[in-house]
């Protein structure tokens, strides 16, 4: 799948500097109507699912992309090898979720198309209960992760995680015994309550999607209603609508996951997260499969005055210049953008490098 969609990728970029044409085909994160905000550090796409991603941040610090030994994705054994392996946790070490419902006035809800993925950000408070156990007696050496390598005799707290935002991937960053399922959410969350999180430390759940041929997810209809086709474009979910959280993961009595210390799946792919995957998929039909493929998907785009070649595109926001770029425009609103191809945005699976996997098992 990867190795044919980079043949399409250069295939693109060879239309468009080969030829004399007033259109080029761009990747999803690359196109010139982007109403992404010029930003500092290296930009980055994932034309090659991660593995070109050598770059630095807005303060010069290169990125863990290529570097790190606990990168994610990774992929997963299957709830029978780690049961097998003696790899569960116990279960009182269980991370608990409780999301109450978000609900839209028109202005407190965004869904964000970041020209890396699809986000849903609230500006209301969000009293999420999410505990995370760590040892009862803390150090400044005390990390979110510590749970992986505690004992069933250990004395234990909970911390509280914050959620913050969360996103979809298509397909799954994670593998789970080597599939892939169509899309993944990350609920991305922040902890502050341990000496060594002052600044922030942050755990992710993951929740795998499997296709239906039938109904739409009821839980993703205001959502998908509400998503930007335009890359750097934000849409308010509509007065009255809802967003509930704790039914997009699987119901209490099926949260069987798997847990362990990994990174950021994107740019700079910090590390120390403590990751969560849901074992149990929850649907999504096709035609919303389809739409998100869409909202993430290749684009042809053409200068309206179809004056200038396609080689010639600058685009200022993304720090790239072609040979001719003096004779091109920056401005976003010059290019007529229409999505030719299905996109996709995930990076590929990372080596393990003998990392803790370790199975929160139903009981």
């Amino acid at each position: 799948m990867a190795a044919a969609r980079l043949c399409a990728a250069l295939i693109f970029a060879a239309l468009c500097f080969l030829s004399h044409v007033t259109a080029c085909v761009f990747k999803y994160g690359t196109s010139p109507d982007s109403l992404e905000a010029p930003h500092a550090g290296t930009h980055w796409d994932h034309g090659l699912n991660g593995d070109d991603w050598t770059g630095v941040d807005a303060t010069g610090k290169p990125w863990a992309c290529m570097s790190g030994i606990r990168q994610s994705p990774i992929n997963l054994p299957n709830a029978e090898t780690l049961k097998n392996r003696g790899s569960n946790i116990p279960d009182k070490f269980r991370t608990r979720w409780s999301y109450p419902t978000i609900y839209s006035n028109g202005s407190n809800v965004e869904v964000i198309n970041t020209g890396h993925a699809i986000q849903i950000e609230w500006l209301s408070p969000f009293a999420a209960d999410v505990a995370i156990v760590v040892p009862a007696r803390q150090d400044s050496n005390t990390r979110i992760t510590s749970v992986l390598g505690m004992t069933e005799t250990d004395q234990a707290t909970t911390v509280k995680a914050t959620p913050l935002q969360f996103h979809f991937h298509t397909v799954s960053e994670h593998l789970v015994g080597g599939k892939h399922y169509p899309l993944e959410l990350h609920i991305v969350h922040r902890v502050t309550d341990l000496p060594a999180c002052t600044a922030g430390c942050f755990s992710v759940t993951g929740v795998l999607f499997e296709l239906t041929q039938s109904e739409d997810n009821p839980f993703l209809e205001a959502i998908w209603a509400a998503l930007p086709m335009r890359e750097g474009a934000i849409n308010y979910l509509p007065p009255d609508a809802e967003v509930r959280l704790e039914e997009l993961l699987p119901p209490p009595s099926s949260r069987e996951y798997v847990t362990y210390e990994g990174s950021l799946t994107t740019p700079p792919c910090s590390e120390g997260l403590l990751w969560h995957v849901m074992l149990k998929p929850q649907k999504i039909s096709m035609a919303q499969w389809t739409k998100y493929k869409t909202a993430v998907g290749y684009k042809d785009c053409s200068l309206k005055n179809g004056t200038a070649s396609a080689g010639n595109v600058h685009q200022h926001h993304h720090h790239r210049r072609s040979l001719a770029a003096e004779e091109a425009t920056g401005n976003a609103e010059d290019y007529d953008c229409k999505v030719v191809a299905y996109g996709y945005n995930y990076r590929a699976s990372q080596r393990l490098y003998g990392r803790a996997v370790r199975l929160a098992a139903l009981t």
